[in-house]
């Protein structure tokens, strides 16, 4: 039988490891981040952004309430980011300089475009270029209604990529 003393010391020891863990500032042992805002704060340890947006913006935590994220132009500073999907449209959303942006990631796998189609339109040429600079890219989802035509020409100038178009509709 474990003496009193020893049973008191082995429950400290776990209060204290067990609240050391968890007063890390930023400890996110998934590497997940559902705001530009809070993938930020730690760019190196965040491999999965997925962020929600309400009429462009995003629901803060912090505040409590609806506000703009950050602007998608710093997802090149997330430099381990394997995943990224965009569920809804961000306010001010430009293809181009979100694809070209996009470019810089080494290890990106997997990009899901979850807005209408109305929202996001058909991959212009330079937003096409900039993607085929993605070689790490395994799968890309697209938003419905995205044309079956353009879907044809990516399967070409993207081969080692599945292209998926989202099943389910979004809304306008």
């Amino acid at each position: 039988m474990m003496s009193k003393k020893i049973y008191i010391h082995l429950l400290w020891m776990f209060l204290l490891t067990t609240l050391g863990a968890n007063s890390q500032s930023g400890f996110n042992p998934m590497g997940y981040a559902s705001s530009m805002k809070d993938a930020l704060k730690d760019p190196a340890a965040i491999s999965t952004v997925s962020v929600y947006y309400n009429r462009g913006m995003i629901f803060d935590v912090e505040q409590g309430k609806i506000a703009p994220d950050e602007p998608l132009e710093k997802l090149k500073e997330l430099n381990n980011l394997r995943q990224l999907r965009l569920n809804g449209c961000p306010v001010n959303f430009s293809q181009e300089k979100f694809f070209c942006g996009l470019s810089g990631l080494k290890q990106l796998e997997l990009l899901e475009i979850r807005m209408s189609y109305k929202q996001f339109g058909a991959l212009t040429e330079r937003s096409v270029n900039c993607l085929k600079k993605l070689k790490t890219l395994k799968r890309l989802n697209l938003p419905n209604q995205y044309p079956a035509e353009e879907v044809t020409k990516l399967q070409q100038l993207l081969p080692n990529c599945e292209i998926i178009i989202n099943t389910y509709p979004e809304g306008e």
